[in-house]
């Protein structure tokens, strides 16, 4: 635990699994694709004996009971918390297998109404939806980890549980304000209880989730001046990742003359610098960060071409397979690029891609109700690029009361920014210089005085006349000759 909490994950790994295998369990080797499968195959099969499912008889007649759990097995069990720590951290492909392998003791021992066990549960239920795409068993299995919760003492390891439990899998079930509720909460009782690492990831999540969800930025801005106190105090390396959000922040507010580094103390003074740090230290996860901040600035900016490269550098990373709450807002922004390019004349393979995320956002509706608006968004985006006008229009009109009924008043905005450039490209002037209106109200609203103001300057709102830029793609040609033929 001593070498967990210092950071040094790669020797936590190393011999908390040394220690676990030669108390008998079952860890392989080499954790390649084909074992971790098996060991997911062999836990459900294992878990299925004892009924604790709502495939089984119903979760409601699991009823968490207090229990004497033996010293060693408690022993056990904080051993196997600091392993998946380091592994959650450093996205080691050691954390299913770990996992695993605790679900199986905790079953075997009868010790899984102890909340040591509900973090094996709920990150066991994130492998279900991430590995296997199985999002109703990954649900359930979080559902057996909050009945469990729901009876503890709120300690550490209940803690560590909860930060795994709606940061990395529960997000799927719930709103983003719910998820923002739950991880404040979390954030809350870990201060309480003296587990400081895992309140402070918390409440980076939870500020996290306000962002991308769409909490007016007002609010955004004002947590995040709050929150930074704690984090910059408790967690310098975590502080690397806040401040990256916040160039983003400034961007969309139209802050211009502040420095997000300055917290650094001087040791990293802009982005370069901190994404050379990141690659020294074969940090995986900052690197991504740093991708993901440039990535998050070219598309709300609107240079969809830089967009798509920071894009790619991300998929480059190891870390980048994990899903995380990010990645429903990350991929679906990554696939309105996609469909952009293509129709601005960048090559077929971007069609190819578009379509590639709006089959991979599609399999998350059933499950992620606050998907739908991005579901519709996505399929206007592929009906533009199809040259069926009609259809684009349909979607997009349902894409914005999506939005607009789920309270997502900044995707409300992007739909009308994505009409208004369609309408645009078909040289449909007075319907698109509506639709940038509609957009800027809504950035205006939602509190991106940046955005709102590039939209304003760059369509010519201010002008009775239309000052759009009329040139078009050999696609759009194309389109508009379709459409005017038909």
């Amino acid at each position: 635990r001593s070498l967990e909490t210092l950071g040094h994950y790669g020797p936590t790994i190393a011999r908390g699994l040394a220690v676990l295998r030669r108390l008998n369990f079952d860890i392989p080797a080499a954790p390649s694709p084909v074992i971790v499968l098996q060991a997911m195959v062999q836990t459900s099969n294992i878990a299925s004996q004892y009924k604790l499912l709502d495939n089984s008889p119903s979760l409601s007649s699991f009823t968490p009971r207090a229990k004497v759990i033996h010293p060693k097995q408690k022993s056990i069990l904080k051993i196997i918390d600091s392993v998946a720590v380091a592994c959650f951290v450093s996205t080691s492909p050691y954390l299913p297998l770990v996992a695993c392998a605790t679900v199986i003791y905790s079953l075997q021992q009868g010790i899984f109404h102890c909340e040591e066990s509900s973090s094996a549960f709920a990150i066991f239920g994130y492998f279900k939806v991430f590995l296997e795409g199985k999002f109703d068993e990954g649900q359930q299995w979080g559902k057996l980890a909050i009945t469990i919760l729901a009876n503890s003492t709120n300690g550490n390891a209940s803690v560590r549980a909860r930060m795994y439990l709606f940061g990395f899998l529960y997000f799927w079930y719930i709103s983003p304000s719910e998820t923002c509720r739950r991880l404040h909460e979390t954030y809350a009782i870990g201060m309480r209880c003296g587990d400081v690492d895992s309140a402070m990831y918390a409440l980076f999540l939870d500020w996290k989730c306000q962002f991308f969800g769409g909490e007016k930025l007002s609010i955004v801005q004002a947590n995040y001046v709050e929150y930074l106190k704690s984090i910059t105090k408790y967690s310098k390396e975590l502080s690397k990742h806040y401040v990256l959000y916040k160039i983003n922040l400034n961007e969309l507010i139209g802050i211009s003359d502040e420095d997000p580094f300055s917290v650094l103390e001087g040791t990293i003074c802009n982005e370069a610098e901190l994404l050379e740090h990141a690659k020294l230290e074969k940090y995986s996860p900052l690197i991504e960060a740093v991708h993901l901040s440039q990535f998050l600035s070219a598309f709300w900016m609107g240079d969809f071409t830089k967009a798509m490269e920071s894009s790619n550098d991300i998929l480059m990373q190891p870390s980048s397979k994990m899903l995380k709450l990010q990645s429903i807002y990350y991929t679906f922004y990554r696939g309105i690029v996609a469909y952009r390019l293509f129709r601005e004349g960048h090559g077929e393979h971007f069609l190819e891609e578009g379509n590639a995320v709006l089959s991979k956002v599609q399999s998350w509706r059933q499950t992620c109700g606050h998907v739908e608006n991005k579901v519709l968004l996505l399929q206007a985006e592929y009906f533009a690029s199809k040259c069926n006008r009609n259809a684009a229009k349909e979607k997009y009109e349902a894409a914005i009361k999506s939005a607009r009924d789920h309270g997502f008043l900044h995707e409300r905005g992007l739909a009308y920014e994505c009409m208004g450039k369609y309408f645009s490209s078909i040289v449909e002037i007075s319907e698109a210089k509506q639709c940038f209106r509609q957009a800027h109200e809504c950035y205006v609203q939602w509190g991106a005085l940046g955005k709102a103001e590039q939209i304003w300057r760059d369509h010519g709102l201010d002008q009775n006349n239309s000052k759009f830029d009329q040139g078009t793609t050999k696609h759009e040609r194309e389109c508009d000759d379709v459409i005017w033929m038909a």
